[in-house]
Formats: structure tokens, sequence, C-alpha cells
């Protein structure tokens, strides 16, 4: 059974948007329009996404077409889209204040269901934009842009990538793979002292292994820190899970199993 992409989630959101202008804002025909604006922007963007996440032949130019386009998108959503929906909640709360003691209540329900709508859809862009790989996944690829950002790992810390043969990654699945990566790398140089590090991706027949190992001093405790509680985040949000081996003194491995799907 195919599964809607997450793009079209977003086109609900806008319509629900609109018709909340038209009922509510009437008379400030600004935000209705921006409101509009919205909706046809979720509704190109949703246009292009099953296209571009359509696999087709292997040619290079075709990746090269689909990276630039995944670029673009990001950059529309982010820079774009991400904007838009702020200044629509600085509106909808900046009435909702207005309405405060006016006795309104229909109208005062209205703003309030604005608001949260707008909220969800600032969420649903985020998700959006983090399922999109990074521009350097995007032009690199997965192994090319790991090997990129460990050539830029201040010394004396040195980074090794390991991997195996890698199948097909879901630019998802890539995308997580990436910032925990670089995570773990931060972790490593800024508290584990460490000389060597190694970071090994290899793929079984239903997920995918990342295991960072590194020869430094360890660490007291295998869950406090903001860089590993980021980690643990972003492998159970990819629908994986991360554990941490240390012993002081010794250094510290971190290894994150994330699911892979079967070829339909």
């Amino acid at each position: 059974m195919r599964t809607r992409p997450r793009a079209v989630v977003a086109v609900p959101v806008c319509l629900a948007l609109q018709l909340a202008a038209v009922g509510c804002f009437s008379a400030r025909a600004d935000v209705a329009l921006a409101l509009y604006g919205i909706g046809a922007l979720c509704a190109a963007l949703t246009a292009m996404v099953p296209a571009l996440l359509r696999r087709g032949p292997s040619d290079v130019h075709v990746r090269q077409a689909v990276a630039v386009e995944r670029t673009r998108i990001r950059h529309d959503l982010h820079d774009g889209l991400g904007p838009l929906l702020s200044g629509i909640a600085l509106c909808a709360r900046a009435l909702s204040d207005r309405l405060e003691g006016c006795g309104l209540d229909v109208e005062r329900a209205l703003v309030h269901r604005i608001r949260t709508e707008v909220s969800n859809a600032v969420v649903e862009v985020r998700r959006l934009v983090d399922a999109l790989p990074p521009a350097a996944v995007a032009s690199l690829g997965l192994v090319g842009a790991l090997r990129d950002h460990a050539r830029f790992v201040p010394p004396p810390t040195a980074v090794e990538i390991v991997t195996c043969a890698l199948p097909a990654l879901p630019s998802a699945v890539e995308s997580a793979v990436y910032r925990i990566v670089t995570e773990a790398m931060t972790n490593v140089v800024r508290h584990a002292d460490a000389r060597h590090a190694r970071v090994t991706l290899a793929a079984g027949p239903r997920s995918l292994l990342v295991t960072i190992a590194d020869d430094g001093r360890g660490i007291a405790c295998a869950t406090a820190g903001v860089g590993l509680t980021s980690i643990r985040q972003r492998a159970e949000a990819a629908g994986g899970t991360l554990s941490v081996r240390t012993v002081r003194g010794s250094g510290t491995e971190v290894r994150v199993h994330l699911p892979l799907r079967r070829a339909a």
C-alpha cells in the first residue's frame, strides 16, 4: 500500500487557512491574500514532490536535476513559507488580543482555530524541511558529504569514514544519518579529547547500522548531554534506536540502528 507524500498533508491546512480568511478576515484583504498565497504555494509544492520522489533511470543528469529541485524546495519552504506562516501567526495573535473582552465569542473561537492551524502548519513545514536531504548530501551523496565534512574536523582529531556497499537509501534516512553523524563528530571534537574517530555505515536486509567510535576519554553518563539527546531524538524520529557504550579513559561507541523498508 502506497502512502501519500508528506507534502500532501500541508494542503488541507492551507485550505483551512483560506476558508478561515474568507469567514473571519473578510475586512482584512491583506491577510486574506497572504493566506491564499500560502495555499497556492503548498499546492504547487505538492504537485512537484511526487515527481521528485519517483525513482527514474540512473542517469547523472536526472539525479542532478532532482538535487537542484530538492534544494530549491528546501529554500522555498524555509525562506518563503516559514516567514509567511510566522507573519500570519503574529496577525492572528494581535487580532485575538483586540477581541479579548469584546464578547465576540464566535470570532475569538475562529481566531483561536486559525492560530492552531498555523502552528500545525509550521510544524509540518519543519518536518518537510527535515525530510529533504541537506545541500551537501544532495550534491555529493551521503558518503561523499560525510567525508567532506570529516576533512574539516579540527586537529588533533582525525575522522575516518568506513562504508560497505550501501543500497539506495530514502532521502529521509540519508538526512537522519548525515545529521546524526555530524552531531556525533561535533561531540567527539568538543568533549572526547580523542585523536581518532571512526564512522562506519553497514546495511543489512532491513536496517542500517551507523557506528561512531572514538579513542577519547569516555563519558560519565551515557544518557546525559545535549548532543546525545539530539542524536537520540533524530534516531527515534526516523524509527530507529540509539545505544551508547563508554568506558572512562577508553573511548565511546555510539550505535544507531535505522530501519530500511523492503523494496516493493
